[in-house]
């Protein structure tokens, strides 16, 4: 589930900031993440709500912008925003108006938080869809629990052409939870299909209901206590997304099921400090394949427990192999599951794990040789086999040793000569330069090749002569110089 929320493909906004040309670039990046998620036999789910700034967020134009706005152009704004989604992404499912209360606040058009003001918007976006001759989307609308007459959202919504009613759970308190089966029941009648895309406990007291702000409770979630509840939770919703055969269930916060924060470590952070830390530890879980305790639930929850192991990968390759490390790729492999990441060996010994390729290893010692294969691991712990190996030789970009021993073997008037004893290196050797000069300070390079140590200088030497004699390894690095020979014509 992903929110592309008004105003995000909402053109007008950004001729409103001054930077008309990020609307397109939001929209090659949503197409992009479409075409990802699809490529992978997964459904996308989009809402389509409104924005708002979050602490940790750049979201300072949004109500600035929304205060341009009436009730009507609002609510056609927010219909285009909806059709371009349609149109451009299209996603699996798209779910119109989520939160009518919080959407209301956040937008500052509090006709919305009301039964008959979100229907207003529902059905001024429905007309936009039927307008524009939108299809091959499956779209919903619906309301959180906890709002006041969720009922009448619920039977409001259940009269339109909606595929779909949404629900959103966080509160747990008072009859929020309740409030689920009884939608159910209704949807049910209705001949609708009833989904959840969002869900998850806040940690929140009666007394603080309606009185925290959002950025408080969400911080709240960040801490590693938390997952017992966060897993009975998730159970709960899980066994009635079941029993009342929802279309789908979308967990909200999914990134703790990859990290949480230590409480000792963060207890005195603010809001606005934790939340962009608990971003920061998902996306870093995420690059490695973890998984806290709650996400290994909800994997179980989801597909059962799983005992089999991704199938073996197939041998790695190596590309960027420099004079201190390469760059190790490979071709994701699959799972009955999915692939949660990679063990990457080198010489037998587990150096890394990562959610996919590439992995670049350095520092290494230059010259050796290295092998490097990895295994496949999923959510639940299963591993493959080892793919084969891959063989790795490090560059060494020293250069070979200064060649000794330059000397004059033979001299004619039109020819002479010279030899030198090899050069030696870690890096190999390559070949040889000869330079001359008039003098010792002016020489140039006149002739190079591979590794004769011997070469003939096919001109008569009037006078006199400087010769010297450079090495240099497979990779072109040179040494210095020979001592230098003097040579006098004959």
């Amino acid at each position: 589930m992903v929110h592309i929320n008004f105003p995000i493909l909402y053109q007008p906004f950004y001729a409103y900031t001054g930077a008309p040309g990020n609307f397109q670039q939001f929209v090659a990046f949503y197409q992009q993440m479409a075409r990802d998620i699809h490529a992978r036999g997964m459904k996308l789910v989009v809402e389509a709500t409104v924005n708002e700034a979050l602490d940790g967020t750049q979201g300072a134009a949004y109500a600035p912008y929304y205060a341009t706005l009436d009730w009507t152009d609002y609510m056609n704004a927010r219909a285009q925003n909806a059709v371009n989604i349609a149109q451009l992404v299209k996603p699996d499912y798209l779910s119109l108006i989520c939160e009518p209360d919080s959407e209301a606040n956040n937008a500052g058009q509090p006709t919305e938080n009301s039964p008959s003001g979100a229907m207003q918007l529902l059905q001024t976006i429905l007309g936009a869809f039927e307008q524009a001759k939108v299809t091959g989307v499956t779209i919903g609308a619906g309301a959180g629990t906890w709002i006041a007459g969720y009922t009448s959202y619920i039977q409001e919504f259940s009269t339109t052409s909606l595929n779909y009613i949404d629900t959103h759970v966080y509160p747990v308190n008072n009859n929020f939870l309740p409030n689920v089966l009884t939608a159910a029941t209704m949807i049910h009648q209705a001949g609708k299909a009833m989904a959840m895309s969002e869900a998850w406990p806040d940690k929140e007291a009666n007394s603080e209901l309606g009185v925290l702000n959002i950025n408080t409770i969400d911080s709240r979630d960040v801490f590693s206590f938390w997952a017992p509840i966060d897993t009975a939770f998730l159970q709960a919703m899980v066994d009635c997304a079941e029993y009342e055969d929802f279309a789908f269930l979308s967990p909200s916060y999914p990134e703790y099921f990859a990290a949480y924060l230590d409480y000792t470590t963060y207890e005195a952070d603010t809001p606005a400090e934790l939340l962009p830390a608990g971003f920061t530890a998902a996306a870093a879980a995420n690059r490695v394949g973890a998984f806290t305790s709650t996400g290994v639930a909800f994997s179980t929850m989801i597909v059962g427990v799983d005992k089999t192991a991704p199938v073996t990968p197939a041998a790695p390759t190596a590309s960027g192999i420099s004079g201190t490390g390469v760059t190790i790729t490979w071709i994701p492999t699959t799972d009955k599951v999915g692939v949660a990441g990679y063990k990457i060996f080198r010489d037998g010994a587990v150096v890394s794990e990562l959610a996919m390729s590439p992995f670049h290893d350095t520092p290494l010692t230059p010259g050796a040789t290295y092998s490097y294969n990895l295994s496949a691991f999923d959510a639940q712990g299963n591993v493959s086999a080892q793919s084969p190996a891959l063989s790795v030789t490090i560059l060494d970009l020293a250069a070979p040793s200064v060649p000794q021993n330059l000397r004059l073997t033979s001299e004619t008037k039109n020819s002479l000569s010279l030899s030198w004893s090899p050069s030696t290196g870690g890096g190999g050797v390559g070949g040889y330069r000869v330079l001359r000069g008039d003098s010792p300070t002016t020489m140039s390079i006149i002739d190079g090749f591979d590794l004769v140590t011997s070469y003939t200088y096919p001109y008569a030497i009037p006078k006199v002569s400087y010769f010297a004699v450079e090495s240099y390894n497979l990779i072109g690095v040179s040494s210095v110089p020979s001592a230098v020979l003097e040579v006098s014509g004959p």
